[in-house]
């Protein structure tokens, strides 16, 4: 529970700064030195495409028992994460309306996006057994070992937060909720060997924060390479724990990823261009989005 509190107080405290006109300024330099201004205009939604790389995070674990006649048996499971992949597919939006949510002035939200896609997981264990008489002395060894790759039908919604450091790039800050549900099963036993395994529900819930690094490439287009970590657990209620049952051990998902949202363009009519709103909508339309 602190690195929730942690993450929360850092995410809230990171506000965005003012925003800006999609719309280029008539008088921009650029058109004189990389050619034709960019006077398009833009929506205040569009697509948002991301995936990469998966894996599994997790620890050794090494338990002792006793058996009925008093002999000690040293259990060391040995667990390993196995590279995955994953995508989602949804849109992204900026509002554009007088922020609700704000911090000294400054708007929270910078926008919110969702997805829906599949993501795959991997990971491995080894477990060593050594029996032992009361004195200590070694009788017997046993040794086994698995490997799974499980598969998630998943959906996702972030809300997000941009600090920015230039009109090129920004920090992207995420905090928001994932839906999985295990599509694909791998193996749940062991090569030659019994011991009690686990694996958890087929529905997984969680709270995830989310960080990249924002990299506008043009008016309304975006590049985010970022990380995106589990908080909370909230489908088995295991003391909250974000971490994957499978096996003897416990696996935390990792997601690397590369993010890439593209707002879409207004088509406007003949008809269209000669009514633009009211005042109201004007100014709206005119304050959001950073950089752009």
């Amino acid at each position: 529970m602190k690195y929730l509190v942690l993450i929360l107080l850092f995410f809230f405290s990171i506000y965005s700064q003012a925003q800006r006109n999609l719309t280029p300024r008539s008088g921009s330099k650029r058109g004189s030195v990389f050619g034709k201004v960019d006077t398009r205009e833009l929506k205040n939604y569009g697509l948002q495409i991301e995936g990469g790389i998966t894996y599994l995070r997790t620890k050794d674990n090494e338990r002792v028992y006793l058996d009925n006649n008093g002999r000690p048996i040293d259990y060391l499971v040995d667990p390993n994460g196995l590279p995955g992949v994953f995508f989602d597919i949804g849109t992204a939006h900026f509002p554009t309306n007088e922020p609700r949510l704000n911090l000294l002035g400054k708007r929270i939200i910078s926008y919110y996006d969702w997805g829906i896609g599949f993501k795959l997981f991997g990971g491995g264990e080894s477990t060593d057994v050594n029996y032992y008489l009361p004195n200590g002395n070694l009788i017997n060894s046993t040794e086994g070992s698995g490997s799974f790759y499980n598969g998630y039908a998943t959906g996702r919604f972030t809300i997000h937060n941009n600090y920015y450091f230039s009109k090129k790039f920004y920090l992207d800050n995420g905090l928001g909720i994932n839906f999985d549900y295990r599509v694909l099963s791998g193996n749940e036993t062991y090569n030659n060997f019994y011991v009690a395994q686990k694996s958890h529900n087929a529905f997984v819930a969680q709270l995830h924060y989310d960080v990249g690094l924002g990299i506008k490439i043009k008016r309304g287009a975006y590049l985010i390479p970022g990380i995106q970590l589990p908080i909370l657990g909230m489908a088995e209620w295991n003391g909250f724990k974000p971490s994957l049952d499978w096996f003897s051990s416990n696996y935390r998902p990792i997601l690397f990823k590369i993010k890439y949202i593209y707002l879409f363009e207004i088509k406007r009519t003949s008809t269209s261009c000669r009514d633009a709103g009211s005042e109201e909508d004007k100014k709206r339309n005119t304050e959001f989005l950073q950089g752009n």
